[in-house]
């Protein structure tokens, strides 16, 4: 606790700073160690909020996907142990598999994100798979293969051997492309830090930020105006929610957008946060997004572009969808929702 608040101390000192960036030759590398360690600190806090949100939401398909974030997590365990009582009742037909041996031969076939987007094109090719084709083996992937395994014959437990790899590739396993490396978390987290130290946020300004997340249903555990692991955390759950890269740190335009929520959602939403964590795990890509707005404008609950981030007109346009179909208006989605709204047209 305590080193918590020294790093938020600290951080707030240095976001006090008032002269630019340059005038310190230091200053990026005091960011780039006070990001490293917030950075660590928002990685626990991020795992915890998973779980709870995983345990609140109790399926399948939430167990595996906190096994597909954090497979050695702290609560790997006991999310592998839930998935295999889960599995172990479940009907169907074929021969049931551990899960946890189930993860950890898929994890040995070293499948690259090419891999896992060839996966995905053949799921799609044979309508088991109608999600994003991005190389994620989220809750929708993991579903569309079980419904393949079992459609073959297949133990049902949501992971691939090499066998059934190739049986569903045909053997053609495809390479990485060298010309797209995976950015550092580190870098990306220090630009992001530099980014936000650049707005020269005053003590006033961060605490509003702190009461907008908590209106919308974010814990960033106190509006005392210090960004510390809870903040960092609330904003990353917010980024994540609305379609934005979850680096836990802001620019410009996502306070200003951060304000516009908060007004437009009020401060008596006590459901919104299951609701959010229930949409989050559903996993929509931009490109999915993107396609819900099209068709919200299409029934003309929506005006203007579709940019794939769900901001506060997307959620309100959502919330009228719900209440004109008789469903709770939390404006966010459940899985059975987004297969609603896709099929629906305007009579």
């Amino acid at each position: 606790m305590s080193q918590r608040l020294f790093f938020s101390i600290m951080l707030s000192g240095v976001m006090s700073i008032s002269a630019p960036a340059h005038a310190d030759p230091d200053l990026g590398e005091i960011v780039g160690t006070i990001a490293r360690q917030l950075l660590e600190q928002q990685q626990g806090a991020q795992e915890r909020a998973l779980w709870d949100g995983v345990v609140a939401n109790g399926s399948a398909a939430a167990y595996r996907q906190y096994l597909d974030t954090y497979p050695q997590g702290p609560n790997a365990r006991t999310a592998r142990e839930r998935l295999e009582r889960m599995t172990a009742g479940s009907g169907g037909g074929g021969t049931t598999v551990p899960v946890n041996e189930a993860a950890r031969v898929e994890a040995q076939l070293g499948l690259t994100r090419a891999d896992r987007i060839a996966v995905q094109r053949r799921l799609a090719a044979g309508r088991y798979y109608t999600s994003g084709i991005d190389g994620v083996f989220g809750a929708g992937t993991r579903r569309a293969i079980t419904a393949w395994q079992r459609a073959n014959g297949h133990g049902q437990t949501g992971y691939l051997n090499r066998a059934q790899l190739t049986a569903l590739t045909g053997g053609t396993e495809a390479r990485p492309d060298p010309a797209t490396p995976a950015p550092a978390p580190g870098d990306s987290a220090t630009a992001a830090a530099r980014a936000e130290l650049n707005l020269g946020l005053t003590r006033a300004e961060r605490v509003q930020i702190q009461r907008n997340l908590i209106s919308l249903g974010y814990d960033p555990k106190g509006a005392d105006g210090l960004f510390g692991a809870g903040t960092r955390e609330a904003i990353r759950a917010w980024q994540r929610n609305t379609g934005l890269a979850a680096t836990g740190y802001m620019t410009t335009q996502q306070v200003q957008s951060l304000r516009a929520d908060a007004e437009a959602r009020g401060s008596d939403n006590s459901g919104d946060r299951a609701a959010a964590v229930d949409e989050d795990l559903l996993g929509l890509t931009r490109d999915e997004r993107t396609t819900l707005q099209q068709r919200l404008i299409q029934l003309r609950y929506l005006s203007g572009g579709a940019d794939g981030i769900f901001g506060a007109s997307t959620r309100r346009a959502i919330a009228r969808w719900q209440g004109d179909n008789g469903l709770s208006e939390t404006g966010y989605l459940t899985a059975e929702q987004v297969r609603s709204l896709q099929q629906q047209t305007r009579i």
